[in-house]
Order: structure tokens, then C-alpha cells, then sequence
């Protein structure tokens, strides 16, 4: 794989030619793909100069490494802070469900990204959801100890399972443009309808 560096600008000015590389990396990456689009393409995107790009990024990768870093802590972020206070595994897989199709509808984008990630390296991919995937087994584990959740289930199947129904369901409301916030409720209710009468004792 080639090398991934990116570097954080240190001045205002830098900080707006940054955003305008990182924006046009996510728009032109998101509309024809990570191979289908060239530094060229980006460069004249963002309207910098060449130089400017490789201030901050090695490469065409390391650009995109940024954005799949990005989504990572964002999504997380937005789930933590809908999870914030809640006491039951029930009441914590509902508000993040919720809280990554909010963010998926608000940043449609997102989809794309993570998933070209497949494309772009198999081990990147392989990565990105391992890494959630981890942290789920984490909190199931807690999850079962306190006796909200089964134990005569795999747990990390469980765990690969949840980032299923969050990643598909979250297509349910993405496919249709004039989707709300009332139809995210929807299929939140009917996702953790399942998840009541599967995982939970």
C-alpha cells in the first residue's frame, strides 16, 4: 500500500485551502470514485495550486485515509453524544441507530466514502469495520455481564449483525429523498422491535 501521510495546516490560511482539498475530495470521491478521480481532478476542484495538495497530502490515499478517519470519529461522535446519559444496552443501541441514519441522511456522502474503501484497499475496509466491530463486542461484553443481554450468543456475530441492520436500514431512509426524521423513528422502532425479541433477555 502506499504511503498514507497526511498533515494538519498550521495557519488560517492553510486551514482554508485544507477544508477546500478535503471538500473537494469528498464530493469528486463520492460522485466518481476513488480510481476514477485524479489529484488533477481535486486540485482543480479546490482551486489551489498542485503544490498546496501535497503540503498537506502525500497522495491521492492519504487523502482519502483523512475523510475515512473523519467519518470514523464523526459518526462515533454523533453516537456517543445521542448516547450520553442512557443507562440501558437497549436504550444506548436505539439512540445510536438513530444517531448514525441521522448523520447518514444529513451526509449521504458517507456511504459512499466508507464503502469505496472496498475498492480502494481490501485491508482499509477490513480495517474500518473491524475496528467498530471490536468496540461493539466491548460493550456487548458489559452488556451481558449486567444481564441485559444473552449469553448463548456469539457476540461478536451479534456485533457484525448490529452494523448490518445500522448500514442497510440506514438505506431504507438514504433511497428515499423526501425521507424525515419521523420516518428514521420508524424504522428505528421496527429495527429494535427485532432486536428486543433476539438479543435482549
Amino acid at each position: 500500500m502506499e504511503k498514507q501521510t497526511y498533515r494538519l495546516p498550521k495557519t488560517s490560511v492553510g486551514e482554508r485551502s485544507f477544508k477546500k482539498i478535503i471538500r473537494a475530495g469528498r464530493v469528486l470521491f463520492g460522485k466518481d470514485g476513488y480510481q476514477s478521480t485524479s489529484i488533477n481532478d481535486i486540485i482543480a476542484k479546490a482551486k489551489v495550486a498542485a503544490g498546496t495538495f501535497y503540503i498537506y497530502f502525500d497522495n491521492k490515499l492519504a487523502l482519502y485515509m483523512y475523510l475515512l478517519d473523519e467519518y470514523r470519529i464523526n459518526i462515533r461522535k454523533a453516537s456517543t453524544e445521542a448516547t450520553k446519559g442512557l443507562k440501558t444496552r437497549y436504550d444506548i443501541e436505539k439512540a445510536g441507530l438513530k444517531a448514525f441514519i441521522m448523520y447518514a441522511k444529513n451526509d449521504p456522502l458517507a456511504y459512499k466514502i466508507i464503502w469505496e474503501s472496498l475498492f480502494v484497499d481490501f485491508e482499509i475496509f477490513k480495517d474500518y469495520y473491524k475496528t467498530f466491530g471490536e468496540s461493539y463486542l466491548y460493550h456487548l461484553k458489559s452488556a451481558v455481564k449486567t444481564g441485559e443481554v444473552r449469553d448463548d450468543i456469539d457476540l461478536l456475530t451479534v456485533s457484525y449483525i448490529l452494523m448490518g441492520i445500522s448500514n442497510f436500514v440506514g438505506l431504507e431512509i438514504i433511497f428515499n429523498e423526501k425521507s424525515t426524521e419521523a420516518d428514521v423513528d420508524r424504522v428505528v422502532e421496527e429495527s429494535m422491535k427485532l432486536l428486543k425479541n433476539g438479543m435482549f433477555k
